[in-house]
């Protein structure tokens, strides 16, 4: 028997899929952040900065897998829209730390809320475990880290 697209499911391969779940989920923090002060990209850096407290442009740049000029762009502008403010670092002071202002913080609630009910969607539509699911997605992440160190 030939076989063709109409009787074999094509699966994108390692490359595509993250690209292809990377676009749907864009798509849905797009709806969760509509009518709110930050783009999604913006959201997924002030959201983590709620989750860890403070961070350096270093840290943030590294944790989020952006590169550091990505990163300074999001931090002007976000600085510029009042949620997130530059602090003295403690220790060098020929740098920075990032933290959400009250601004942000609200923002950032506001829009978590919406996340949370757009989990509670997802979870209806998926099949498996979720954590089955973060934990093959972690080792992806820990797979092309480590390929993207050896460059």
């Amino acid at each position: 028997m030939l076989r063709n697209r109409t009787t074999v499911k094509v699966q994108p391969g390692l490359f595509l899929q993250p690209f292809v779940l990377a676009q749907l989920s864009g798509t849905v923090i797009a709806d969760v952040v509509e009518g709110s002060d930050v783009t999604a990209t913006e959201y997924a850096l002030t959201s983590w900065l709620n989750v860890v407290g403070d961070a350096t442009p270093t840290e943030l740049a590294r944790d989020l897998g952006l590169s550091p000029t990505t990163v300074s762009a999001m931090i002007d502008r976000l600085v510029r829209k009042k949620q997130i403010r530059r602090v003295r670092h403690p220790v060098d002071g020929r740098s920075y730390r990032l933290e959400l202002t009250a601004a942000g913080v609200r923002t950032n609630s506001r829009n978590g809320r919406r996340l949370g009910e757009a989990i509670q969607r997802l979870r209806g539509h998926l099949e498996g475990d979720p954590e089955e699911v973060l934990a093959a997605m972690r080792l992806l992440e820990d797979g092309l880290r480590r390929m993207l160190e050896e460059v």
